[in-house]
């Protein structure tokens, strides 16, 4: 059974998780958390759609919108500003009590995952987290810094995109770690290396068609939906 996770402030505007490290540390010991990692340029229906399926499906007490300062495989030129992706996350994060939007990137000075989940472990050693990301990235996870070292730290939960799942299925990571995939039921946040893949149900929103359709007058009061999936 999940444990509680802690309770939000009803007053004024609610911090994201880790404003302040050493405060959100203690308040999510002995919890698991799944690290949903990306640039949510803007944050959409479509991210949303996997964070719910991760609280149904994965032996996680909450999901953090893990917004990302940047992103070094991506081109930046169409990059809102860290603010204003943030608070798009923060956005889908009030829809449910099992979400939080997350800064700590951008507070660690982190710019790899890999970077990441080492200092996450340090500051947050009595957390435990599994790490969740779409066939996409699956599909490319051999040219991220250090890749074989995430995976040997923490479990990931990766997420079907019909488009790109053939691909990630036959990858580097499928293979280097072929003895180790699991099913999401019996993924535990404290056994690395191991991975899950989950097929959900599709969603169309696309933050790429968003950004297309709004220009820099994408970022709104309430999260926007596309016509092709982009998680």
């Amino acid at each position: 059974m999940a444990r509680p996770v802690p309770e939000r402030s009803a007053a004024g505007p609610r911090p994201p998780v880790h404003s302040g490290l050493l405060r959100d540390a203690a308040r999510w010991e002995g919890r698991t958390v799944g690290l949903y990692g990306g640039s949510f340029n803007p944050g959409h229906e479509g991210h949303l759609h996997v964070a719910l399926e991760a609280l149904k499906r994965l032996p996680v007490d909450a999901v953090w919108l893990m917004v990302s300062p940047g992103n070094p495989l991506k081109d930046d030129t169409d990059m809102a500003p860290f603010d204003a992706r943030l608070e798009s996350a923060r956005e889908l994060a009030d829809r449910h009590p099992g979400l939080f939007a997350s800064d700590v990137e951008n507070r660690l000075g982190t710019r790899y995952t890999a970077e990441t989940v080492r200092a996450l472990r340090r500051f947050m050693p009595k957390t435990s987290f599994i790490w969740m990301m779409g066939a996409d990235n699956m599909a490319t996870f051999h040219l991220w810094r250090d890749w074989q070292d995430i995976a040997m730290t923490v479990p990931i939960a990766i997420f079907d995109r019909p488009q790109y799942s053939q691909h990630g299925l036959s990858g580097h990571l499928a293979q280097r770690f072929a003895a180790n995939r699991v099913p999401a039921r019996m993924i535990r946040a404290d056994r690395a290396p191991a991975w899950a893949f989950l097929t959900i149900p599709r969603h169309p929103a696309s933050a790429t068609l968003i950004r297309q359709a709004l220009g820099r007058e994408w970022h709104s009061p309430a999260p926007l939906t596309g016509e092709q999936q982009e998680t």
